[in-house]
């Protein structure tokens, strides 16, 4: 059976890792879930002291006649920033990991125009751990035509030595999935964002 295509909405592999039980986990991202709580926890207190001093509130804004819409933002603002951190503590605070490794960092995602031959690109990083110069160079011959028509995504666990390479296409709010991602191990893994930097000074130069 063919590779069955994935839509997201975000510009990450979950709904694919999501896919694979056996390989990934999702867990909380402790970092991000502290900043969102904090976020929450700010936006809450800012909203707390508003609707105890009302009053003050639009005396601090210039009254209600002169700053009407200043002063309805300061009621209605921070409640919905508040509602909005906790949905996104849920939401987005979340990171994969290689089941029983380590976690999978983003280590590089580049866009490219129309046309570009993207499939080659991941061709020559297949190699890459053999063959550094073709890799580095197909690297930057991709942020070379900069684009937003498809991305090039690369997530690794350098703990475990694993690596995923995928083409995701842009299709307006829409982010699809056409083609399996290709899983290199430790065999074949090589360190993506130093050769990310490397390509990105034989671009400059």
């Amino acid at each position: 059976m063919g590779f069955q295509p994935l839509r997201s909405r975000s510009r990450d592999l979950s709904v694919w890792f999501a896919t694979r039980p056996e390989l990934f986990v999702s867990e909380r991202s402790p970092r991000k879930t502290v900043f969102w709580l904090a976020s929450a926890v700010a936006a809450g207190l800012v909203a707390l002291l508003v609707s105890l001093n009302p009053t003050a509130t639009v005396e601090l804004l210039g009254g209600r006649v002169r700053s009407g819409q200043a002063v309805a933002g300061a009621f209605v603002l921070p409640p919905l920033a508040f509602v909005a951190c906790i949905v996104l503590t849920f939401l987005v605070a979340r990171r994969w990991r290689v089941r029983g490794g380590g976690v999978l960092q983003n280590a590089v995602i580049l866009g490219v125009r129309p046309g570009f031959p993207l499939d080659d690109v991941v061709g020559a990083l297949e190699q890459g751990s053999t063959r550094r110069q073709p890799a580095v160079e197909a690297l930057a011959s991709a942020q070379h035509t900069n684009g937003d028509d498809r991305l090039l995504t690369i997530w690794s666990s350098e703990r475990d030595h694993v690596m995923v390479i995928a083409i995701l296409r842009v299709e307006g709010n829409a982010i699809w999935i056409d083609q399996e991602p290709v899983m290199l191990g430790p065999d074949s893994y090589f360190d993506a964002e130093a050769y990310d930097r490397e390509a990105r000074r034989l671009r400059d130069h």
